[in-house]
């Protein structure tokens, strides 16, 4: 059976609907986790002395590029995991109609 298939199954509207919100939720708690320890490396190294100038300031620059790295994978990560419970919650539609189907007829 092809996703489309699966996604027009009937009841699946409203849970389209409601994917997108999913999906941000998924995405703010996936960019909050990878944030969280996303930067540890490039503080220690900002912070701990022996680092020259001239490293210091490409490990500054290198932040807004490791947000912008974290905050992608994170998108790619929510929008994945909400087309992959679409999908599943799709096939026990399916399922359950197939099983009315068979008991009705």
């Amino acid at each position: 059976m092809e996703v489309i298939e699966l996604l027009d199954a009937p009841g699946m509207a409203p849970l389209v609907k409601v994917a997108p919100l999913l999906a941000v939720v998924l995405w703010s708690l996936l960019a909050a986790l990878l944030w969280r320890d996303g930067f540890n490396d490039l503080f220690e190294r900002f912070t701990r002395p022996g680092w020259t100038l001239l490293q210091r300031l490409a490990t500054l620059l290198m932040i807004p590029l490791r947000g912008l790295m974290l905050a992608a994978a994170a998108a790619i990560g929510a929008g994945l995991t909400t087309l992959g419970l679409l999908i599943n919650i799709g096939v026990i539609l399916n399922l359950m109609r197939a099983g009315k189907l068979l008991l009705a007829g």
